[in-house]
């Protein structure tokens, strides 16, 4: 006896928990919870296409290392800009297509003996984070790499 109570009660417990996640979220979807993520229209425009509001990367300072220097990077105000040794720099526009992938167009470059020019665009995913540490993966008109970055 105590056997069959305590299996009603057990599949009731789970049907009660089951209704009540569906109900949480069809209720999360009617309430139009993901728009604090995106943006279906932009303002002033007359196509359709998405602004990304939460990125894994935030505003701020970052670094990395090429052929043993450190450069920093700069994300702000929607633009990404890398600070070389000797003063060299790459600015690029940012543009995120996912919380955690976005394309660079690069739009000024003072910086020598590179395989690239104002106007390429490079598409990059977040692919980890740990601690600090940001992993990503690159892809440059057909050529991928990984690396990381570390917040400063």
């Amino acid at each position: 006896m105590k056997s069959k109570i305590l299996k009603l009660t057990c599949t009731a417990f789970i049907l009660f928990f089951g209704f009540q996640t569906l109900q949480a979220q069809q209720s999360d979807v009617a309430s139009n919870e993901t728009s604090n993520y995106y943006q279906t229209e932009l303002p002033n425009s007359n196509s359709k296409s998405l602004e990304i509001k939460e990125t894994v990367l935030e505003e701020g300072k970052y670094v990395y290392s090429s052929k043993g220097n450190e450069v920093i990077v700069e994300i702000k105000d929607g633009y990404y800009t890398e600070y070389h040794a000797n003063n060299e720099y790459i600015k690029a526009k940012i543009e995120w297509s996912a919380e955690n992938k976005y394309t660079l167009e690069i739009i000024d470059i003072n910086k020598d003996n590179l395989p690239f020019e104002v106007g390429t665009k490079m598409d990059t995913e977040i692919v980890k984070i740990k601690g600090t540490r940001i992993y990503y993966e690159s892809n440059l008109e057909g050529l991928t790499w990984s690396g990381k970055f570390r917040k400063i």
